[in-house]
């Protein structure tokens, strides 16, 4: 299991690798996606380090969205950093399981092409976490489980589509 760091940092490779922009909020709403798979197919979070929580525009890792919100509305163009306990030495977190990239890249290859005003729509939609979750004015935790319950249904939908169109 990575950190919340180490999975943004791999969504950021892949935006480079392909030189597409990525902004905060596709990012973690990348980030989310990824979760919700990670609960359904491995059974587990792919970064426990953080929750999610809903916010008005959706789904949102908070620390990954403070670490990044100096970059507003315009593409991400550093990583997620750490600070050794003496706050001297910055390192970049990297994921390191296969089975979590493996994650990330499949959640890439679903998304990467969708805009993040479709991205908010889509978390939007009644019945998600977010809309069973979400509170004008606050920022409630989405629990894992609510999000895994989503994320099985759609796996299902996706193994279906999959076989259609083999």
């Amino acid at each position: 299991m990575g950190t919340a760091g180490s999975v943004a940092n791999e969504f950021i490779n892949l935006c480079n690798k392909h030189s597409l922009e990525l902004t905060n909020i596709k990012l973690v709403k990348l980030m989310y996606i990824a979760q919700g798979l990670s609960l359904s197919l491995l059974d587990r979070p792919i970064f426990k380090d953080d929750t999610i929580e809903a916010w008005k525009y959706g789904p949102v890792i908070p620390s990954i969205y403070h670490e990044f919100k100096h970059f507003k509305s315009n593409p991400i163009t550093s990583k997620s950093v750490i600070l050794d306990s003496n706050w001297e030495n910055a390192s970049e977190p990297l994921l390191e399981e296969e089975e979590d990239k493996k994650i990330v890249k499949l959640t890439w290859d679903l998304y990467k092409d969708t805009s993040a005003r479709e991205l908010i729509t889509s978390t939007h939609r009644p019945g998600t976490p977010w809309s069973l979750t979400y509170v004008h004015g606050e920022n409630n935790v989405i629990d894992n489980a609510l999000i895994k319950k989503y994320y099985d249904k759609f796996v299902v939908n996706l193994r279906k589509q999959l076989k259609k169109s083999a």
